[in-house]
This record gives C-alpha cells, structure tokens and sequence, in this order.
C-alpha cells in the first residue's frame, strides 16, 4: 500500500455519471421480524472462492469491450502465464482458500481496521497542536512561524455568490465526518473524559458506518463541491434552503477533517497505477467513480479505497504545503506502530446519519454536476453495478460487470458518422493545473529518487502531461549522463 498526498483547486475536476442500481432485496416489515434480526444468520453459508480458471477466464471477459486488440491479446497471454500450474496463480488460490477456511468471510478487507489507524494518527498529531507541544520548525537557524498548523484542521472553505469564506472551528470541534457510498456520517472521535477514541473503538464506529451504508443508491450530493466556485455557490444556496440539509452541511463543516471511504477504481496496469491513483485523490475519478463521495470544501480529507489506495486531498485556501506533509508523515508513521493505548470498555454512541432532502431543484444541481464530466468523455469504460452478497454469511456486495462487447458495439452504433516540499514517507504529492492552459508539477525528493507527479487538463490540446513528464525525466538523465562523464576532482 502506498500515498499520495494531492492539492487541487476545487472546481477543476469535471464529473460525469452515475446509473442507480435496481433494488434486488426488499425490506422486511420490521413487526414482522421484531427482535429476530440474526436469527438465521448462522444458517447462512459461508462464500465460497471461485476456481481459478473461472476467475481468469471472467476477468478476460470483463475486459474484452474495454481494452484494444493487442492490449487484449497481452492480457490474454499474462492471464495463461499467470494461471500455469505450478505459478503464482495457483499459489494465491490455495491462499485464498486457506483464508476462507479460517474466516467468515475471505473477501471482508481492513478497510476500516487501517482507516481507523491511520484517523488515530491524525488525532494524535491534533494533540500536540492543541497542547501546543510541536516542535517547532527552523529554516537556516531561524524559527518559522507555526501559525498555519492550526488552520489545518476544523477548517472549511464556505461558497458565496462573489467570494469565498474560509472558517475554523478548532476549539469546538470534536467529530469527524466519514463517507461511504455518497453517505455522510458525523463521528464523534473523543470520549467523555476528553481523550480521544482509541484505533480499536473507531474500527467499530467506521464497521458501524459501512454496515449502514451499503446501499449505493444515494444522491452523490457530494459532488455539488466540484463545481465550478460560482455554480457552487448557487447550489449552495438552494441546498441550505431546508433546515436538515442546513444542519447536515454545517455537521460537515465544522468537523475535524473528512475520512472518506471510497469504492474500488477500474483496474489498470502498472504502469498506469500511479496516474490512476493520483487522478482518484485529485477528483475521485468522476461521478461514476467517487467524485461524489467527497465533500471537496473541506481543507483535508483522507481518501481509503477498497483496492488498498490511500491518500488525502488537500483544499489549499487556510494554509500551504508543509504543515499538511508534516501531518501525513506523522500519520503514515502511527500506523506503523503497535497500539500503545488501552481500550476502555465503554460504550459508544451509534454515529450519526447526516441526511439531506433532495428537491428538484437539488437534484438539477445534481446532475448538471454529473453531466459535466459525460461531455468530456464520451466513451465507453470499465462499470460495474452493486450486487448483494448478503445470502453468504458477513457478505457485502460484489460487482456486476456492465461492460459488455455488445454494449460497447451499440455505442460505436450511435458515435459512427457514416513543485517542493520534501516527505518523509516515499508518497507521491500532485496538484491540479491552475489554468486551464497549465501544466501542475509537483516533486518528493527521497534518498536515491525523486517522485514526480505532472497534470494537465484533457480539454486543453495544447498541453500533454504525459510528453512533459517524458521530458523532464530526459533531462534528468541527460544530466545524469553529463555528471558520470565529468573526471572526479583530484582533492
């Protein structure tokens, strides 16, 4: 597993749509099953693991109306490669299976065991701003001011019709706010006494909130934050009309940060795996993606995949880059340390639902968000639709590949015309161009290499990320070239 630390201006990502799944399950009348939730749940079967070939051989299929001939034909020839008796496909099965014999479920990740150890970390960074106990930082023997640390946190950036306001509820705050499936959650992350949850007791509060946000059919409200700031702010302004919205958004924005709990990207090579992972912590990917599951407003946010991405997203208004790499490296630091801290036996409160009343008017705003991005790209990719797991004993959803070479034959049908701040953790860091004719260059300098991350704007044809970072790694190694020939200095 490995970060990335992004900045990006809000507004810069443009999202496209989201496709409701149908409702399989219908609810029970709760009178009906009054106290007898778990009844049958010890009669539920475990799920059991596919067999090799199968996975392989549905993987190909998946991938078929995505991918071109001869990426096709490649990947054919690395599933044989990897399936072969004896190989690293065979392997993993019989790892798979060994794990499903000794779990209720070998699918179930610690999506939540590391989100909570990593939340812990930024509590405890929050800790010492609040005791006033960082160190304080030197630049050439002289000290810096740390004022910027506590704007860091608590912070939100508010849209107005002609300006922005950017507000800090430091000394109140006590919550976090946690999304999953487009669902907002408020956190509380300290118990009574004043000390906060330790990483134990928020596993279970996070377990609490992906348990109660299964479903994937909610409004990406979210995604209303992606907007450009002016269309924002008069969304802003129809969404604050109701009092529940009014007291969800301000439950968001008064909290500590946002953790956000997103749904696995498309898969693509590795090579690509970078880019992808930086495009998911600068926008989410898009509506169909997670771009709704954002709220792009708040200063930090922490971004946990399924797929084993992490990150965070940075709203750069209340301060610069270095208190935010200092965070991160402390944080990434603490999950790497065994839990120190006891847990109290005490009980925790259910998190709270924040809920939103979508009006039309909303639900325009919506969509226009979404719509955004499908104008951009107009073409077919890698989707998927929910479907439950639910017969199988801990089971959640698995996904249902929409993609299809017929599906992909019908849409050709109707488009046929006749910089840096040095971390200490080895994270790549990016940031979003800031014009529409830029180019975003962001470097982490480590021991033997440098991280770079380049971004540009796919509506802009004059400008290629891809051709700049060729560039600049040319160069890199012309110099290194020119530095290997030069006769040491005889000293």
């Amino acid at each position: 597993m490995w970060g990335i630390f992004s900045r990006t201006m809000v507004g810069m990502a443009k999202p496209c749509g989201l496709m409701k799944p149908c409702h399989l399950v219908k609810p029970v009348s709760a009178a009906r099953v009054s106290g007898r939730y778990l009844t049958h749940q010890k009669g539920l079967p475990t799920l059991p693991v596919p067999h090799l070939q199968q996975t392989c051989e549905r993987y190909v299929r998946a991938l078929e109306p995505i991918l071109k001939v001869d990426e096709l034909k490649q990947t054919r020839e690395l599933v044989d490669e990897f399936q072969k008796p004896g190989g690293i496909g065979e392997r993993l099965q019989r790892s798979l299976e060994k794990r499903a014999q000794n779990t209720e479920n070998w699918i179930l990740l610690s999506l939540c065991r590391f989100a909570a150890k990593l939340t812990a970390g930024v509590l405890d960074f929050k800790t010492m701003i609040d005791n006033e106990t960082l160190p304080v930082e030197y630049l050439g023997g002289k000290s810096l001011c740390m004022n910027q640390y506590y704007e860091v946190l608590s912070s939100c950036r508010i849209p107005g019709l002609k300006r922005d306001l950017v507000v800090n509820h430091a000394k109140s705050s006590k919550h976090i706010t946690v999304v999953h499936n487009f669902q907002f959650f408020a956190l509380e992350v300290y118990n009574s006494d004043g000390t906060p949850l330790t990483a134990d007791q928020l596993f279970i509060q996070l377990e609490k909130i992906c348990s109660a946000s299964l479903q994937t059919n909610a409004e990406p409200v979210g995604i209303l934050t992606t907007q450009h700031r002016d269309a924002w702010g008069k969304a802003y302004i129809n969404l604050s009309m109701d009092e529940t919205n009014r007291e969800s958004v301000s439950a968001i924005q008064r909290s500590i940060f946002t953790l956000c709990l997103d749904g696995a990207m498309p898969q693509v090579s590795d090579e690509m795996l970078r880019s992808c992972a930086a495009v998911q912590m600068l926008h989410g990917g898009g509506s169909q993606w997670n771009s709704g599951n954002r709220w792009f407003d708040k200063t930090l946010q922490f971004i946990i995949g399924e797929d084993g991405i992490c990150g965070a997203n940075y709203e750069h208004a209340p301060a610069e880059g270095p208190p935010i790499v200092a965070l991160i490296d402390h944080a990434v630091e603490y999950t790497r340390k065994p839990e120190m801290v006891q847990t109290p036996v005490v009980p925790l409160p259910v998190p709270q639902k924040l809920h939103f009343n979508i009006t039309p008017e909303i639900k325009k705003d919506i969509e226009e968000a979404k719509h955004a991005m499908n104008m951009m790209y107009q073409r077919c990719c890698s989707t998927y639709e929910s479907a439950s797991l639910r017969m199988f004993r801990l089971g959640r959803t698995d996904t249902i590949r929409s993609a299809s070479s017929a599906s992909a034959a019908f849409v050709r049908a109707f488009d046929d015309p006749s910089k840096q701040v040095p971390s200490k953790t080895d994270c790549v860091m990016c940031f979003g161009p800031v014009v529409s004719d830029g180019y975003g260059v962001c470097y982490n300098p480590m021991n033997d290499h440098i991280n770079f991350a380049v971004s540009s704007f796919n509506s802009c044809k004059e400008t290629d990320a891809a051709h700049l970072a060729q560039a600049v790694e040319g160069a890199l190694l012309d110099m290194r070239t020119l530095l290997e020939q030069t006769p040491k200095a005889k000293l």
